[in-house]
């Protein structure tokens, strides 16, 4: 069975190298750059993990976002994994507190540490 996996950001750059390495093992990878194009792929798709940005250029991101996975029935338990540039505790612990499973600093974690955190909750999953 292929996994699926929805990333939410609006940095190019990291949005190709996440693709790149995910699907290099064979993971099916959808991507949203704006809030909107992330409900619109949560409307068609069940990604099994969620990796998303809290900046996003058009919108908030985090907080629209996150609100609407965790309002949906069926989208409620899919692991929200927060990739930021932003190191605040209190944010952190906000949005730990609203449903998100982690909150990852962009500039302290590799590509495989990532891979292998999204693979745990893949694994997890069963």
């Amino acid at each position: 069975m292929k996994h699926t996996i929805l990333i939410i950001d609006d940095d190019t750059l990291i949005v190709n190298t996440l693709k790149k390495k995910f699907s290099t093992f064979g993971m099916e990878v959808i991507l949203a750059i704006t809030s909107e194009e992330a409900k619109e792929a949560l409307d068609k798709f069940m990604p099994e993990v969620i990796i998303l940005d809290l900046l996003l250029t058009k919108d908030d991101g985090s907080e629209g976002v996150l609100d609407y996975i965790k309002s949906k029935e069926n989208l409620k338990n899919i692991p929200v994994l927060v990739l930021t540039n932003l190191d605040k505790p209190e944010l952190r612990q906000l949005l730990l507190s609203q449903g998100a499973k982690e909150y990852l600093i962009k500039g302290s974690l590799t590509l495989d540490e990532l891979y292998e955190k999204v693979l745990g909750y893949l694994e997890f999953k069963g």
